[in-house]
């Protein structure tokens, strides 16, 4: 099976707390974290906490960060813009802007990890956290060894995120290449519940069998796989990523 499709089906099917291997290679440096606070009054106590590690931030609030991420044009903005190696939400701002928070958690776009500052929680509150997507939460008694060892486990899981987006947007650029009436021959291949040949493929559409073959050909080069078992592993990895093929 192709590297591409391998890596894919690993970040698609594993724990998330798989590490792939390119990914692995990188061991995180806490001095190359950067981070946004999202809170421009963020407290004191997390700022020397941030200083004490050497880790860059930058202020803003909710609607900033989210209009930033969100609009092409603030990819002319790279001091704003930068993507972080993480987020912290502040409670404060965490209670005033709970709508605003789920939306930031729940952006596709987003896809980076999200730390709290917060006062020492109850256990329904970390509960409510990891349902949030929150990763991890400090305070102002947090041990500098902890925030230390949340730093590096944010930047694995950060460079993890960023690598499978990488790996499917490949995946992703390479269904797009298939024409409407490869993704027809495929779609017929792969959705139907009898065995499809090329000969009754050919008969539905109208066409030639060796018209279909050409189809089938050209679309299996253009998704670098070699088998109708491959096919269908990158049918269900478009389903994931609600890719046109479907």
């Amino acid at each position: 099976m192709p590297e591409l499709l391998k890596h894919v089906l690993k970040s698609l099917l594993e724990n998330n707390d798989y590490l792939t291997s390119p990914a692995k290679n990188h061991a995180p440096n806490i001095s190359t974290v950067s981070l946004i606070v999202l809170d421009r009054a963020a407290p004191q106590s997390l700022i020397s906490h941030l200083n004490s590690h050497h880790a860059p931030h930058t202020l803003l609030n909710i609607d900033e960060y989210l209009n930033l991420s969100q609009s092409q044009e603030s990819l002319l903005k790279p001091i704003h813009y930068k993507e972080p190696s993480g987020l912290i939400i502040t409670q404060t701002v965490a209670e005033d802007n709970q709508i605003a928070l789920a939306s930031l958690l729940s952006c596709s776009f987003l896809n980076i990890p999200v730390i709290i500052y917060t006062n020492q929680p109850t256990v329904t509150e970390i509960v409510s956290f990891i349902r949030d997507g929150i990763i991890d939460y400090w305070s102002e008694s947090s041990e500098c060894s902890a925030i230390k060892a949340s730093l590096e486990h944010l930047l694995f899981i950060g460079r993890k995120r960023k690598y499978n987006r990488d790996l499917f947007l490949e995946m992703q650029r390479r269904i797009k290449t298939l024409t409407k009436r490869e993704e027809e021959v495929i779609n017929l291949l792969l959705s139907t519940k009898e065995e499809m040949t090329n000969k009754k493929i050919a008969t539905h559409l109208k066409l030639s069998p060796r018209t279909i073959e050409d189809y089938r050909a050209n679309a299996m080069e253009k998704l670098a796989i070699n088998t109708k078992c491959e096919l269908a592993l990158v049918w269900f990895v478009s389903q994931q990523l609600k890719l046109p093929l479907q």
